[in-house]
């Protein structure tokens, strides 16, 4: 049961960020993840919106991108062992989107190229491909093509560890995307107001990073796993001294369809949100640190 929600939150934090012109069409452009039993019971089956939802509405706020946000890719030969490897493949995935997003060209290949390396030593060899590589090249004064391009090798990652039963790697790769995602969103917020769009979607993760640590609760027993699931669960607890206010759910979702339960709305707090994003900025940063580098909290 605890993967039941994990995917479905996410979705809806993906989709949370998108803006309402972008809504009809991202509902088409969505992957399907599973359980390792996805194909005998198609009850286990999720959609999962591309990456590229997540920056729509940071992109319509600040107009463009900024490349010293993103990971360093020049640290991408300096991972060594697998969940830092699986990690970093999350966080220079969602880099990848974010360059493509906001026509981040000079970034664009450079980053395909360390997603591939990465996925290759992950075992994800061919979903990012020469083909890929060629098309980037063309097109990069084509942002759309840069977009379709990078999304298309993001997908086939994500179903090739779900057809391999990958199930510690998908789930490393998802906290590392996650970590990366709400660090972008969150760096854009230059002066807090609990009004703000931005804020408002930090806050909305609180129900995503509950089902992200449900999810992977199933794979604790491998080390890696259990690292990152116990720093997903300081995060939670941060998310748990903020009030909530609960509220009847009025009108469709945004395909249409009715929803029925409540809305969960997560008011922040100034000295809260600060004590988050440091907090979500310390593990990104354990994140991306080279494994040749001595953690400097350790000297």
């Amino acid at each position: 049961m605890h993967q039941k929600y994990a995917l479905i939150a996410l979705a809806a934090f993906l989709v949370s960020c998108a803006s309402p012109a972008d809504r009809k069409d991202s509902e088409q452009d969505t992957l399907i993840i599973g359980g390792d039993d996805a194909s005998d019971h198609t009850e286990n089956l999720y959609q999962m919106p591309t990456p590229n939802e997540l920056f729509q509405i940071v992109r319509t706020m600040s107009g463009e991108g900024q490349k010293r946000m993103m990971s360093p890719a020049k640290n991408v030969e300096r991972y060594a062992t697998m969940p830092k490897k699986a990690l970093n493949f999350g966080v220079y995935a969602t880099d990848l989107v974010y360059a493509s997003t906001y026509k981040i060209t000079s970034e664009v290949v450079r980053y395909y190229l360390t997603c591939k390396k990465l996925g290759d030593e992950l075992g994800l060899g061919g979903s990012f491909n020469d083909q890929d590589f060629v098309r980037l090249e063309r097109n990069l004064t084509r942002g759309d093509s840069l977009d379709v391009i990078s999304n298309e090798a993001y997908e086939r990652a994500y179903r090739r560890m779900q057809d391999e039963r990958m199930g510690p790697t998908l789930a490393l790769v998802l906290a590392g995307g996650w970590i990366e995602s709400m660090h972008l969103v969150s760096r854009q917020v230059l002066h807090f107001d609990a009004s703000d769009p931005l804020v408002m979607r930090v806050a909305e993760q609180k129900t995503s990073l509950d089902h992200l640590i449900d999810m992977m609760e199933q794979y604790k027993d491998d080390p890696g796993v259990a690292e990152a699931r116990n720093n997903l669960l300081e995060l939670r607890d941060i998310y748990d001294t903020f009030p909530v206010v609960r509220s009847e759910h009025q009108g469709a979702s945004p395909s249409g369809r009715m929803i029925l339960g409540e809305d969960v709305n997560v008011i922040m707090t100034p000295e809260g949100f600060k004590d988050l994003v440091d907090t979500l900025e310390i593990m990104r940063e354990a994140i991306i640190r080279p494994e040749d580098i001595t953690d400097p909290s350790h000297t």
